[in-house]
């Protein structure tokens, strides 16, 4: 799942909407236990949609659920389970990372927790320069899932093999190197936008010399990994640069801070609940920043702009939500912001009680 699949179901509002999130289990026995979680859950829900929507009104997304949890392949799991379904829609993604369990019913689909995967560390793009094929992973700490799209995987063999004879060979060839760098450059700028990670290149010192010298966006690669390791497996070549990798992490996090602080100075940051809102409401916020575990039940006001905190339990209306945040995060995306996750309590001096905050655009 990337950025663009998640944009598509936010756009997908409906009332009643069901989001079914679990943590599986790559491996069994631990992946056993996973049908009965997801059992567990699946019920959960569909008994809430009957007692509140009736069983008649309710009949086609609760098939929907229980096909979608039928045809779930538990020897396959990866390390989170989403399924999605209302009367218009309904789907189900295996993920690279974890979520909480949990089933939520709104007016649409919750993708908080697919946000915060996508935007959080240790989430990265991470490129393999190889002539014989350069390849894409997602990473997430050190488990590697390949991407087969934007192109991926390249391989030079056919075009350096077709090179004119009567021409020096081995300046034909670093221009085709360079050339295929800067293609393969553009292709990670495309995979960026669905998966907005940070980008981590390996490869042999002659291969990133072309990279730097062909690709456009070399300069806004986080972490070069000069090294030999293409010609390991995924698995091997996760664990040998894994630690690398995670101390750029932590240093590309720190960064929002800056942006923070520069913001303050030209007086583009918000920092109140209600004023969080309402920027991202207008369409004013270039980037939302928000504490991993930050959750807020709310009420909307009948005008739209201000939130009233709900705690325990509470009545559903169409202006009370399960999580604001996660309608904030939307929002944002929907105007093209960016949503940043931070540690726990990092943004208390800058809101004490509520752990968001935004630097807007104006």
């Amino acid at each position: 799942m990337n950025l663009k699949q998640i944009k598509e179901i936010q756009a997908k509002h409906s009332y009643p909407s069901v989001t079914i999130t679990l943590p599986t289990n790559r491996t069994a026995p631990d992946n056993e236990k996973d049908v009965i979680r997801l059992k567990n859950l699946v019920q959960e829900a569909v008994t809430r949609l009957e007692s509140e929507f009736g069983k008649r009104e309710t009949i086609n997304i609760v098939e929907n659920i229980q096909r979608l949890a039928d045809e779930v392949d538990h020897q396959h799991n990866l390390d989170g389970l989403v399924i999605f379904a209302n009367n218009e829609f309904s789907a189900s993604y295996k993920l690279p990372f974890r979520l909480p369990e949990r089933a939520s019913i709104e007016d649409n689909f919750v993708t908080r927790d697919l946000v915060y995967a996508l935007n959080r560390s240790p989430l990265y793009l991470l490129t393999v320069l190889s002539e014989n094929g350069t390849r894409l992973f997602v990473g997430h700490k050190d488990i590697l899932d390949e991407v087969n799209d934007h192109g991926f995987p390249f391989s030079l063999e056919n075009v350096i093999a077709s090179a004119s004879p009567g021409q020096d060979i081995s300046h034909v060839r670093d221009q085709i190197v360079t050339d295929h760098m800067k293609e393969i450059g553009d292709a990670l700028i495309e995979a960026q936008k669905q998966t907005p990670a940070p980008i981590v290149v390996v490869g042999v010192d002659r291969n990133i010399g072309h990279f730097r010298d062909g690709a456009r966006n070399s300069d806004d690669i986080m972490l070069y990994i000069n090294s030999g390791l293409s010609n390991e497996n995924e698995h091997e070549l996760a664990k040998n640069i894994w630690p690398q990798i995670k101390d750029a992490l932590h240093v590309e996090r720190q960064k929002i801070f800056e942006e923070i602080s520069s913001a303050k100075g030209n007086n583009l940051f918000v920092g109140g609940l209600d004023e969080v809102w309402q920027a991202c409401i207008d369409g004013r916020v270039e980037t939302l920043i928000v504490e991993e575990d930050l959750h807020i039940a709310a009420n909307v006001s009948e005008d739209g702009r201000n939130l009233t905190e709900l705690e325990g339990s509470f009545e559903h209306t169409e202006n009370t939500y399960e999580d604001i945040v996660d309608e904030m995060i939307e929002k944002v995306l929907e105007t093209s912001g960016r949503v940043k996750f931070v540690d726990n309590g990092s943004l208390k001096e800058m809101n004490p009680t509520h752990g968001i905050a935004a630097i807007t655009r104006y």
